[in-house]
């Protein structure tokens, strides 16, 4: 099995998912959803079809609750990523998630 990583990171190291500014407010942390704005249809499908070529995904704890909370309901076919995330089997690296979590 080859791992490969997709992240989203700032020029001055902040980094986190492309998702709202509520996504990850622990710490403080202010910034949430920088990446958003940025989005594009060309970004979108190219970010498809990177998930495309996955077996699997890799999260650890925190992204993996968080991802569990809300993707299941995430159903819509016209949605370049639900599918395909939804059915891939889902990893988690960790020692303090709890079976069953």
């Amino acid at each position: 099995m080859r791992i490969s990583l997709t992240a989203f990171v700032t020029l001055d190291g902040v980094s986190q998912g492309p998702g709202s500014s509520t996504e990850d407010t622990s710490g403080g942390f202010s910034r949430g959803g920088w990446f958003v704005p940025h989005l594009d249809q060309a970004f979108v499908q190219r970010a498809s079809e990177w998930l495309d070529l996955a077996d699997g995904l890799l999260f650890g704890r925190r992204t993996y609750t968080s991802f569990a909370r809300g993707w299941p309901a995430v159903t819509d076919p016209d949605d370049p990523f639900a599918g395909r995330m939804n059915s891939l089997p889902k990893y988690v690296v960790s020692s303090t998630l709890e079976i069953g979590t």
